[in-house]
């Protein structure tokens, strides 16, 4: 299953728990509430449990827990259940880390300024090889990178963003010359 594929699956099952939300009858819903609920528990405690073996389970186990966290999928479903093995400040510099290296290539940077109750503030800074749509672009890598890394950040405050190439003129902004302009570049030459 890749993200996206993830993410549908993800919406399914918030908008089939809406529709058992508004069901009328309570104890349908209390039911199948209370079934939900009970499946989610059962989960958590299971992969509670699979972290707390690998954990316990010397280096090797370790290693495996760590590659586990670093799956983009495994890694939510860690973070839902509230077990992920790696705090998240340190998946936020990893990510950082990851995604500095890719601006790096683009004449850019990034720098982790704060990390506050799931907010986490970067700085961009660089020129940009190329158009003015740099920036957006340096904004999207880290922005990707950090919710890859860490699903449970609430909000990404990027700062710095490079702006527009500089001496870029949008083409709506480009008039031919008027007839003065015309016979002064004429009495020029």
């Amino acid at each position: 299953m890749n993200n996206s594929e993830f993410q549908a699956q993800t919406e399914h099952i918030n908008r089939q728990v809406q529709r058992v939300s508004e069901i009328q009858n309570e104890d349908a819903r209390s039911a199948a509430l209370e079934l939900l609920q009970s499946v989610m528990d059962l989960h958590g405690a299971v992969i509670s449990r699979i972290v707390e073996v690998l954990s316990e389970s010397g280096e090797a186990g370790r290693t495996s827990l760590a590659k586990l966290g670093n799956d983009p999928l495994i890694c939510g479903l860690l973070v839902l259940y509230g077990v992920h093995p790696v705090p998240l400040e340190q998946r936020v510099s990893q990510a950082i880390e990851k995604a500095a290296q890719q601006l790096r290539k683009q004449g850019g940077s990034v720098t982790l300024t704060g990390i506050a109750e799931g907010v986490v503030q970067v700085k961009i800074e660089g020129s940009g090889h190329g158009c003015g749509s740099s920036g957006d672009a340096f904004k999207r890598t880290v922005e990707q990178a950090i919710l890859e890394a860490a699903p449970d950040v609430l909000e990404v405050i990027v700062d710095g963003v490079p702006a527009s190439a500089p001496g870029f003129v949008p083409v709506n902004m480009i008039q031919p010359a008027t007839k003065e302009e015309k016979n002064y570049e004429e009495s020029a030459a």
